[in-house]
């Protein structure tokens, strides 16, 4: 995973890892987990346009009484952490107490959806965890995530065994276009599908998925796209797509809590939907249901 991750934040940040080789077991879905980091590594990247550090780091940590006085969240036990640090812009106090609600982002108009932290925040609590930030203008910033540990190798091989892609689910170099305007979930899913056989093309909205299905001749098998768009909707995109080329496939994606409404109303039009956050495999699932429908 660091070589992909080297991939995705460039050559003028520094990614450097201290990982230990005695680290508890914990019960946990890889890909989730995977995600988790990815949407770190990519946030940590985007604070530092000029440039800069990231380090990751996990050991393990007895949590006491006299600390969750201090933490409401923290509960007392043996846990594992993963740390991602960074030397960049830093946040002040008040957005840090912001940033894991659904939607609020520090980046600029356009540059993603704010639900990237959202999902982290979501996807440690379902692990039983929580994450703690310190961060300061100007210093960087640091998120640690803790995680129960287990007690047994047998606890945790019954969560691994769920997490493996089987064969089956791999593509047959199938093009898929992707649209997200949310680089991490973007990022995050092109390198899910190419290092899975497929061919995935990426555009951040309408506009660009539009002028891209043209420049491909429409030569694709299925459209993955995001409900809400910057300047439309997956709906749309997905009839404007489908009265080019009828046997196009539709996978709709949304983080939004009213996705089971809008769920149904994907299912009415005879496409696809699948909720954030997700993991690889539930992306490869659904996207092999879809392409098989």
């Amino acid at each position: 995973m660091k070589e992909m991750l080297g991939r995705l934040i460039g050559e003028d940040i520094e990614l450097t890892t201290l990982l230990d080789s005695e680290l508890k077991l914990i019960k946990a879905d890889k890909g989730q987990i995977e995600q988790v980091i990815m949407n770190l590594v990519l946030n940590a990247r985007d604070a530092m346009p000029q440039g800069g550090k990231i380090m990751i780091k996990t050991g393990n940590i007895h949590v006491n009484e006299e600390y969750c006085k201090l933490h409401a969240e923290a509960r007392p036990g043996d846990f594992v952490y993963l740390l991602v640090e960074d030397t960049g812009i830093g946040i002040d106090e008040e957005m840090v107490h912001r940033i894991f609600e659904p939607f609020f982002t520090t980046k600029e108009r356009g540059k993603g959806t704010g639900l990237g932290l959202s999902v982290v925040y979501g996807i440690i609590k379902q692990h039983g965890g929580w994450i703690n930030v310190y961060s300061e203008p100007g210093k960087g910033s640091t998120f640690k995530i803790y995680l129960p540990a287990l007690l047994s190798e047998r606890e945790a091989k019954a969560g691994e065994e769920k997490v493996t892609p089987p064969e089956i689910l791999q593509g047959g170099g199938e093009r898929i276009l992707i649209v997200e305007d949310s680089d991490v979930v973007r990022e995050f899913a092109v390198n899910v599908l190419r290092d899975n056989g497929y061919r995935p093309f990426e555009a951040r909205n309408v506009r660009e998925a539009v002028e891209l299905f043209s420049g491909e001749g429409g030569n694709f098998h299925l459209l993955f796209s995001d409900v809400i768009l910057p300047d439309g909707t997956g709906q749309q995109l997905a009839d404007e797509l489908r009265s080019r080329k009828s046997d196009l496939k539709i996978l709709l994606s949304s983080g939004y809590s009213d996705g089971e409404s809008r769920c149904k109303i994907a299912m009415s039009e005879d496409f696809h939907f699948l909720q954030k956050p997700y993991s690889p495999a539930e992306l490869l699932e659904a996207i092999k249901s879809a392409l098989s429908s």
